[in-house]
């Protein structure tokens, strides 16, 4: 959790209530059942003073909890208006809690990092993506067992993506230009940082997923003096090799900045693609095109909606209601009656689970079905808020050290 990951971490707000029937006692209360005794508390990772972690991810296939954290570094001398940090991913056996390596993203005497993404493959390999204040942007590659397999410089504002085979998409915008157009080139890389792809895309891209890209080659739009997105793209999808499928132009009517919460595209496992928009103020609507580009259906959905991708499908979340959907329509549904806090994160458990956090509780539900799994309190999980879900098993920061619950 904190991090943004494949499915994303999608917020609403604390007007929204959630619940799970059957969790509440007699008195009323929506509490999830306590945490057990922790399984095993490791050694101590980072100073709680200067340093917080800011997601934990589990990979089953090599039994590796990872912990990236962020500790807080004084600026002596710089430029840029943004804050110093110092990152450093730390690999825990998942069995006994036991430090396996850690590696700290700093050159001694270099810059420090101002911001950054990590990716995480199946096979434990790990992608961080650094970026300075000596305004240069570095990802650095390493292998389940920490050793560095390869670097690689990319220009400053550049995102990275990973696709379906676990392949990196490395996106550095170029412009715009007078005219408000946005060239971007796209580099696709192997596991072992070769070059499998290259091409210079007109447009930007909005997503990167699985195995389709989303290209937006609008013109932008000049707000004051800055550039800002056309609200109602056109739209090209390609394939990883950076071949064009197909192309669409949205009407002017449909706004896909969009209301509520979650992303505005979901790519599915199947390669449709599902555009969420706003139409002419009025309704939600998500638009679902076929592999080949073929618009399959619009489904309105209410306006407050967080939606969630489950890569078969989707699931909405709109006044205390739960909805499953495949391609084909509903599936199941849910009532909820917890309260949240400030704000409900619906995201991917690492186990491929639906996960929801509200105030006092976490949920666990099947995504499909959205029957509930498990309901914790998350209560002594605030400090840092940082947890990973897989299998029954909760992984969590606490107090400068990582923590496994294993739940009944």
């Amino acid at each position: 959790m904190k991090s943004p990951e494949k499915w994303g971490a999608f917020v609403l707000s604390a007007a929204v209530l959630l619940s799970a029937p059957g969790y509440a006692d007699a008195a009323g209360s929506t509490a999830g059942n306590p945490l057990p005794q922790p399984s095993w508390t490791s050694a101590s990772v980072y100073d709680t003073s200067s340093a917080s972690a800011h997601d934990i991810r589990y990979v089953k296939s090599r039994s590796l909890i990872y912990v990236h954290t962020v500790q807080s570094v004084k600026k002596t001398s710089s430029k840029t208006p943004y804050d110093w940090h110092l990152e450093t991913v730390t690999a825990f056996d998942a069995s006994t809690g036991a430090q396996k390596w850690s590696r700290t993203f700093h050159e001694k005497g270099g810059a420090y990092t101002i911001a950054s993404s990590i990716l995480y493959a199946e096979n434990g390999a790990v992608y961080f993506t650094g970026t300075f204040s000596d305004k240069t942007q570095k990802i650095y590659a390493l292998s389940p067992n920490g050793r560095e397999t390869w670097t690689r410089s990319v220009s400053y504002g550049s995102d990275v993506y990973m696709l379906g085979d676990e392949s990196l998409l490395i996106a550095s915008p170029q412009g715009p230009d007078k005219r408000g157009f946005v060239k971007t080139s796209a580099v696709r890389c192997d596991s072992a940082g070769r070059v499998i792809a290259a091409k210079t895309l007109k447009g930007s891209i909005l997503t990167a997923e699985g195995q389709r890209l989303v290209v937006d080659t609008s013109r932008l739009v000049k707000i004051g003096g800055a550039w800002d997105r056309s609200p109602s793209p056109s739209v090209e999808v390609y394939t990883p090799e950076l071949k064009r499928v197909y192309a669409y132009k949205f009407p002017s009517s449909v706004n896909l900045l969009g209301d509520g919460g979650g992303p505005a595209i979901l790519v599915q496992d199947d390669n449709t693609v599902i555009f969420r928009g706003s139409v002419a103020g009025t309704v939600n609507k998500l638009f679902a095109f076929s592999p080949q580009g073929r618009l399959l259906w619009g489904r309105v959905i209410p306006a407050d909606s967080v939606i969630y991708s489950t890569g078969s499908g989707y699931v909405t979340y709109s006044k205390r209601r739960l909805s499953a959907f495949d391609l084909s329509g509903k599936l199941a549904e849910h009532t909820l009656e917890d309260e949240p806090g400030q704000i409900v994160v619906m995201e991917r458990s690492d186990d491929g689970r639906l996960q929801i956090d509200m105030a006092d509780t976490l949920y666990v539900l099947d995504p499909h079905k959205l029957d509930v799994i498990q309901a914790v309190s998350n209560l002594p999980l605030r400090s840092d808020y940082a947890f990973a879900y897989a299998g029954g098993v909760l992984y969590a920061a606490e107090s400068g050290s990582l923590v496994k619950y294993a739940l009944n």
